[in-house]
């Protein structure tokens, strides 16, 4: 189940005993970015969210995925990594860095190689799972989000 994080839910379905494994799309572990990134955080705060995955976890036992796309100047510094590691590593957890599929010069844009490397670096050496979403058909503006601008 992907989910943004809607904690009374996290929890009902950990009560249910609803067997699935969790994706939260989080893209960032600060309030105030995350609320810019994602609004619907003003009403679900992080402690919100992350008192939902404890008890998730504590009710199931597994791994926690956190979906995680990195944007240069909105979430690409050491601060940011720091906080997410802080934020997953209570329980196991896997942290997919999608790589972003920018549709204009707007103001979300792909954060640069140094920035992801720095992700990958930091969560590695506080033992949490990476990976490296690359998306396929950027050069021929065709990957994910991208067609629809086009149409």
């Amino acid at each position: 189940v992907s989910t943004s994080g809607i904690p009374k839910m996290i929890k009902k379905m950990a009560d249910d005993e609803v067997k699935f494994k969790l994706a939260v799309s989080l893209h960032s572990a600060i309030d105030e970015t995350r609320t810019k990134i994602m609004p619907f955080n003003e009403h679900f705060p992080l402690t919100e969210l992350r008192e939902a995955l404890e008890y998730w976890y504590s009710k199931t036992k597994n791994r926690i995925t956190y979906e995680y796309v990195v944007w240069k100047g909105v979430n690409d510094t050491k601060e940011d990594v720091e906080a997410l590691v802080q934020f997953c590593k209570f329980a196991p957890s896997k942290v997919n860095l999608i790589e972003y599929n920018p549709i204009d010069d707007g103001e979300f844009q792909q954060a640069h190689e140094s920035a992801i490397k720095l992700y990958v670096d930091v969560l590695e050496s506080n033992n949490i799972t990476v990976t490296i979403r690359r998306s396929r058909g950027k050069d021929i503006d065709a990957a994910c989000g991208q067609l629809a601008n086009k149409a």
